[in-house]
């Protein structure tokens, strides 16, 4: 029993494995040495095919892209051609309306440096007590030209122009309350009293010097200056919206 089962094992043990059947070809080596070369060639060919249409698309697109801009440029140009030729038309305007601006610049340059004498006097009058009044009245101010000399006394402010005035009251003034009032004046900065003289019909005068800034500008023509400075906007906005379209 125990020998035939050391045969029994040993048999199965010693047992090999079903192998699949040996193949051989009989094709010689060159032929499939041919064919992998022929795989290759059409590998190559597919490859210079495509390339060359990949090339052949991108001069295509060039082409395409180069005629569209080139006929878009000769639009434009066209369109360009024939807004200048409008604009051409209005052109009595557009140096009207140019030397409207200018025109404006020009005063209010001219202008910068006005004072109005007329409104600064009735406001110098109103400043003074009832019963008073002026009777001297004098101005003297920078130009567009000229700046007005300043002052060599430390703390004095900047002034362009120093107005002079004399004033008649009935009794006798009261000068520091007179100064305390020109204060609220535009552009005031300093004021001296002079003399008072005491004339014969029991009146008396007061010289008065007063300094003024650049507050006491009118500045009447900004108005008509950024009114013109907003009609040439106009134009150069209404001329960049027909090139627009």
């Amino acid at each position: 029993m125990s020998a035939g089962k050391g045969r029994d094992s040993g048999t199965r043990k010693g047992s090999a494995p079903v192998a699949l059947a040996p193949r051989v070809s009989l094709m010689p080596p060159e032929l499939g040495e041919r064919n992998r070369q022929l795989g290759v060639q059409r590998g190559l060919r597919l490859t210079m095919f495509a390339v060359a249409m990949l090339v052949i698309v991108g001069i295509g697109a060039t082409w395409y892209y180069s005629i569209s801009a080139s006929l878009a440029a000769a639009a434009e140009t066209s369109r360009t051609a024939a807004l200048q030729a409008q604009k051409a038309e209005y052109q009595e305007v557009q140096d009207a309306m140019s030397d409207v601006a200018i025109g404006a610049a020009a005063i209010q340059v001219g202008g910068s440096t006005e004072i109005d004498l007329l409104d600064y006097l009735g406001k110098v009058q109103a400043s003074l007590p009832e019963g008073v009044r002026l009777d001297v009245f004098k101005i003297e101010s920078s130009s567009i030209l000229t700046a007005y000399p300043q002052s060599n006394v430390p703390l004095e402010g900047p002034r362009i122009g120093t107005l002079t005035f004399t004033a008649v009251s009935p009794g006798l003034p009261e000068v520091p309350a007179w100064l305390d009032r020109l204060t609220d004046l535009p552009g005031y900065v300093d004021a001296v009293p002079g003399s008072v003289v005491r004339l014969d019909d029991g009146t008396y005068t007061v010289d008065i010097t007063m300094h003024i800034n650049a507050d006491a500008y009118s500045n009447r023509m900004k108005k008509e200056a950024a009114r013109a400075d907003q009609i040439g906007k106009s134009a150069s906005s209404s001329d960049d919206e027909e090139t627009d379209k």
